[in-house]
């Protein structure tokens, strides 16, 4: 005879008590998660950007930052007199910013690092016309400093773009979240 399993049962045998307990267990015994994410402002970080937002994880000596630099958001309705313009009902939104790893020499309170990294984007549109894309390039190398350890810190850097050939200095501010 096959039995089957009544989840009515279980619902009314975990307790509102046996939730609780279930929790302070869990709060008790569960280590804490050490995530080692911190958010920094930076002027040229991303590069291509006058101030962006980073998120950057601080490992030992690897660190992997991802940054928003550049935001854009339109919205249109049909001209109806016009006929060039008349189907263009849209709604559209662009990001763009840059990925890179860093490694820092040494784990002390003033660290050297190198870094390398590219731009990325995305953007998409629906409307009369939809699309939507993705986008990466403009690869970079930098060598730079850090001052301060996750929980507060600050950073400078020069890079060089290799497909533009130019030096961008960028810096800024970080702590830990």
């Amino acid at each position: 005879m096959k039995r089957e399993l009544n989840m009515n049962h279980f619902h009314r045998s975990l307790s509102f008590k046996g939730l609780l307990a279930l929790i302070a267990l869990a709060i008790v015994w569960v280590p804490r998660a050490e995530a080692n994410w911190t958010l920094n402002l930076g002027y040229h970080n991303p590069l291509n950007s006058k101030l962006g937002i980073n998120f950057l994880y601080w490992g030992s000596q690897w660190n992997f930052e991802i940054g928003l630099g550049w935001l854009d958001a339109d919205a249109s309705k049909d001209d109806e007199t016009n006929s060039e313009t008349k189907d263009d009902d849209k709604v559209s939104f662009a990001a763009a910013g840059d990925l890179d790893v860093k490694y820092r020499f040494s784990t002390g309170n003033v660290a050297p690092y190198i870094q390398l990294g590219f731009g990325a984007g995305t953007g998409a549109q629906v409307g009369d016309k939809s699309d939507a894309g993705v986008g990466f390039g403009g690869p970079f190398v930098g060598l730079g400093l850090f001052f301060g350890k996750p929980a507060l810190y600050a950073y400078v850097a020069g890079n060089y773009l290799i497909e533009s050939k130019d030096n961008e200095f960028q810096g800024g501010l970080g702590f830990d979240i």
